[in-house]
């Protein structure tokens, strides 16, 4: 069995090297929220077993299953830079993105091994020679990690090793593929998690301005409390560190770039009666950085909040409707930078939120969860949830509204191109339609409109369109 396993993982090792291309922080954010809750499934060790499996099975007592995901999409958009005067630098992206997976469970249950690699290419139809024609990123591990099950007492124990992905709260303070060591254990009402884990060294550095910032050395540590109550009630409590270890030495301009943060919080969901739910959490920052133009640190005091209710319907359109309101601090001097050293406060404490993980905010504007308020309406329908056919009751349609607000209107978000001081950001309408047309195929328009308001020197309202094809191979 150590043979088999040696031989696969050897395999999938000798697909890693470099990526030769970083995709913009925008793309990331997409990238990470579209891709997320899909992929989890490959996780999963269901469905029939292969020939290769029951052999294995019969053979060692191990069972193994391997495949992939395919999805080409095509995304186009206009006045990205919300400046109806200006050509766009790019016109239209096609994606290419193959993700193959294996794993091995034991015949209990409690071990498994999992590994998938993921290789992306990107043309771009561009009119500026600034944006590359293409983009590469060679095959690479996005996930590989070993998990072990334990029971005892009337717990749950799962111990994970490797590249994995970790989160606490709703994943705002903290979401990102790591690798490290997690802990998660489970009872009736308690659920407990600790991690220490290390950002990929490929991610780009969250402070995007300081020197080498398509890599990053961060650490980090946690722990997570949650716990039962009323019987549809969840309450919890938790703890991230970051540690920096980047070069902290001057720039070129003479600027220093570190940002040691650690986020504490506490939330709260559940449900209030049969089909309405609610969300409520709360997010505090601390730690210590460099200011604007300074040579030893300051403070920092930045929060954010999230909270919502969602209501569904029992029928067989499955609808339902939702509200969510999302809010992050910023700093008033910090006219520059959202998450940069260089261009951020200038005095006394930062207050910028900086997190490390992020909520779906919007197709076209896309912004982080800095110097933002976001107020969210939206609703969700599968029209045709009453025929009998398989793939046309799983049609979901999706329209979703954006009212945006700054924190701080003199202070920058993550949109380099509102700079007017003003709170007023503007609004964004979306509609996402999903479609399974089978088994092992599905489609995904997603379509985003941006009307800029006063913060923006030029208002040119911002379209954004992509359709997404993904087979399961």
């Amino acid at each position: 069995m150590k043979s088999v396993v040696g031989v696969c993982l050897c395999l999938l090792i000798l697909l890693v090297s470099p990526a030769v291309a970083q995709m913009s922080a925008e793309d990331l954010r997409r990238e990470r929220q579209e891709t997320l809750e899909a992929l989890r499934r490959t996780e999963d060790f269901s469905g029939k077993s292969s020939w290769v499996s029951r052999g294995l099975s019969r053979a060692s007592g191990w069972r193994m299953k391997f495949g992939g995901v395919y999805s080409p999409s095509y995304t186009s958009g206009g006045n990205n830079d919300r400046d109806g005067s200006m050509q766009d630098a790019l016109d239209h992206t096609w994606d290419q993105d193959v993700r193959m997976f294996f794993h091995l469970t034991s015949r209990s249950g409690k071990t498994k091994v999992y590994a998938r690699v993921k290789s992306t290419y990107a043309r771009n139809a561009r009119t500026a020679p600034a944006i590359r024609g293409s983009d590469l990123v060679a095959p690479t591990f996005d996930m590989l990690y070993l998990q072990r099950l334990f029971q005892a007492g009337g717990w749950r124990h799962t111990l994970t090793a490797g590249r994995q992905y970790v989160s606490v709260e709703r994943g705002i303070s903290f979401g990102l593929v790591s690798d490290g060591l997690q802990v998660e254990s489970k009872s009736r009402v308690n659920e407990l998690q600790a991690f220490f884990v290390r950002q990929n060294p490929g991610d780009d550095n969250v402070d995007i301005l300081s020197a080498g910032a398509g890599r990053t050395k961060r650490w980090f540590y946690g722990a997570e409390w949650k716990f039962r109550f009323l019987s549809n009630h969840k309450a919890g409590v938790f703890a991230v560190g970051n540690v920096d270890r980047n070069d902290e030495a001057p720039d070129a301009s003479g600027q220093r770039h570190q940002l040691d943060s650690f986020y504490y919080g506490l939330g709260l969901d559940g449900r209030v009666f049969g089909n309405l739910s609610y969300w409520v959490l709360s997010i505090q920052e601390s730690g210590r950085t460099y200011p604007n133009g300074g040579a030893s640190k300051v403070s920092i005091a930045a929060s954010a909040l999230d909270a919502g209710v969602r209501y569904f319907f029992r029928t067989a359109t499955a609808p339902s409707l939702y509200a969510e309101y999302a809010s992050a601090s910023g700093d008033g001097d910090a006219t520059g930078s959202s998450s940069s050293t260089l261009g951020g406060s200038a005095s006394g404490n930062d207050r910028r939120f900086i997190g490390f993980g992020g909520l779906s905010l919007g197709y076209a504007l896309a912004p982080q969860l800095t110097n933002i308020d976001v107020l969210k309406l939206g609703m969700s329908v599968k029209p045709f949830g009453w025929t009998a056919s398989q793939s046309w009751s799983e049609f979901s349609v999706q329209p979703t509204y954006y009212i945006y607000r700054k924190d701080q209107a003199s202070g920058a978000t993550s949109d380099p191109y509102s700079t007017v001081v003003s709170r007023d950001l503007g609004a964004e309408f979306d509609l996402t339609m999903a479609w399974k047309a089978a088994v092992d195929i599905s489609y995904q328009l997603k379509f985003g409109r941006f009307n800029p308001a006063a913060a923006y020197p030029n208002r040119g309202t911002e379209n954004y369109l992509r359709l997404k094809l993904t087979l399961d191979l």
